[in-house]
């Protein structure tokens, strides 16, 4: 694959999931303790902010009130492209199609999701800029599990935008691991996802840095597209 500019590289966060296992509006969630904390979506979309002009966030029909939260939070109204998914609730893969069709356009695409707030920039630019150089799929791993986000080129297009159900990209990962490139990163971030009440819980207790600092005894939530 021929190299590509970074600006040709969309940023893709999914955020439109229901968060039935949370129980509630997880991404509206204050990340801390601090009542003036912001939400998780707001930390997650920071890194990725920092490291491209504009970022693709997927979201459900009914999305005001995060996409009003996030936009008063970061000041980044002009930078967000607010996507709205209406098959959103038949799961991620309709998702991260509908995100991929909307910048079918695109050289590449780095997807990531909403509820993982602790991923450093650094890793972020690292997978833009292995993709950027003509890799086909790209991921990061830390203590030698693979994490998110994943990185795909051009080539992967047309199956990105068939993806459908609860599986996502799972299946174009599975098809392809032999071009997969995991890069090891110092970033426990890209391992840790809040799934769950207890996975929030033990982000605010376990923090004592705004950067998350993972413990031994800290298992990590097991996802994947």
């Amino acid at each position: 694959m021929p190299d590509i500019g970074m600006h040709e590289i969309s940023a893709i966060v999914l955020a439109a999931g229901s968060s039935s296992r949370f129980g509630g509006p997880k991404l509206m969630q204050p990340l801390t303790g601090d009542a003036s904390a912001m939400c998780v979506l707001s930390h997650a979309l920071q890194p990725w902010l920092a490291s491209f002009p504009h970022v693709q966030v997927v979201v459900p029909p009914e999305h005001k009130a995060l996409r009003t939260q996030v936009e008063r939070e970061l000041h980044r109204a002009d930078r967000i492209h607010w996507l709205a998914c209406e098959q959103s609730a038949l799961g991620m893969g309709h998702s991260l199609a509908f995100g991929v069709a909307q910048t079918a356009q695109a050289g590449a695409w780095l997807i990531g999701l909403g509820d993982m707030p602790d991923i450093q920039a650094s890793t972020l630019q690292l997978l833009a800029a292995r993709l950027a150089s003509g890799n086909t799929l790209v991921a990061p791993a830390h203590a030698g599990k693979r994490g998110h986000p994943v990185g795909f080129s051009a080539q992967f297009r047309q199956s990105l935008m068939a993806c459908e159900g609860d599986q996502g990209a799972r299946r174009v990962l599975q098809e392809h691991m032999h071009q997969l490139l995991t890069l090891d990163v110092d970033d426990a971030g890209v391992l840790f996802d809040i799934d769950t009440v207890a996975d929030w819980q033990r982000r605010m207790l376990a923090v004592a840095t705004p950067r998350f600092l993972p413990r031994a005894d800290v298992e990590f939530s097991r996802f994947d597209f």
